[in-house]
């Protein structure tokens, strides 16, 4: 089961994450889905968020090879839009490396983890924010729908929000900003994130998600609410799991079945 953590940077998607890696899930093995990589002994030590992609792009690349057939729909409608809507080459073949990647990394999980719980806060759905809110598109309903169709679609979600002003703020105070805020005042940033906000709340709406997201409110939590968090979170994620341990269905096959299908 793929289990995809969605959300505005500095939400507390992988926090949430790697909390429920460390306690585990009773009954199912847990993995975060960078680990089906780094968890090899050359890779250990890789820990910088570039050279993590770095090996994700390289471990995924057969996987997404393979899985090319299906994945053609997709992968030429995120061209289509990077490609009519980036403002740079550079934005285009990066957002381009981004989705490559995450849908690599989902066959990957897909075919080497059929059997555990994968959580992923660098997912196929969270390629959204390439796709629609770094290149300043006028996103609507619509074109989510479409995105929502064609991406490949994790077994479950978990919609991550947090309020604004606290998302202001992580953004600002990051070691390691995002490139997209580098040099910008905090109007700009703030308008980053409500575009954001925006986007995952209309995602989050589309009919191929339904019956496949938990919500989640993340406000400044210190260790002790955050690990109270992770243990709601698992609650909402336990009826779900039930049963589960049957190999994955094929690649692609999972975009019409709603959760409530499969429990």
């Amino acid at each position: 089961m793929i289990v995809e953590f969605i959300g505005c940077a500095g939400a507390g998607k992988t926090a949430l994450r790697n909390l429920i890696c460390e306690q585990g899930i009773r009954d199912h093995d847990v993995v975060a889905m960078p680990d089906l990589l780094l968890q090899r002994p050359l890779l250990r030590k890789v820990a910088h968020p570039t050279a993590v992609n770095v090996v994700q792009e390289l471990g995924g690349l057969p996987f997404l090879l393979r899985a090319l057939p299906d994945e053609r729909p997709f992968l030429a409608f995120a061209r289509r839009t990077l490609w009519r809507h980036a403002t740079s080459r550079f934005d285009k073949l990066n957002g381009m490396r981004g989705v490559a990647r995450k849908v690599g990394m989902f066959h990957l999980a897909r075919t080497r983890a059929r059997h555990a719980v994968v959580l992923s806060d660098e997912g196929t759905l969270l390629s959204s924010y390439n796709l629609f809110v770094t290149p300043k598109i006028d996103f609507g309903q619509a074109e989510l729908d479409r995105f929502a169709q064609l991406v490949p679609m994790p077994d479950l979600v978990v919609y991550v929000r947090a309020p604004v002003e606290s998302l202001v703020e992580r953004a600002r105070s990051r070691p390691d900003p995002r490139r997209q805020h580098i040099g910008r005042n905090i109007a700009a940033i703030e308008a980053d994130v409500r575009r954001t906000v925006q986007l995952f709340d209309l995602l989050v709406e589309t009919a191929p998600l339904a019956g496949r997201v938990a919500m989640v409110e993340s406000r400044d939590l210190d260790r002790e609410g955050r690990i109270r968090l992770a243990n709601e979170l698992v609650k909402q994620l336990l009826p779900h799991l039930e049963g589960w341990g049957q190999p994955c269905p094929e690649a692609g096959s999972t975009r019409d079945r709603s959760l409530e299908e499969k429990v």
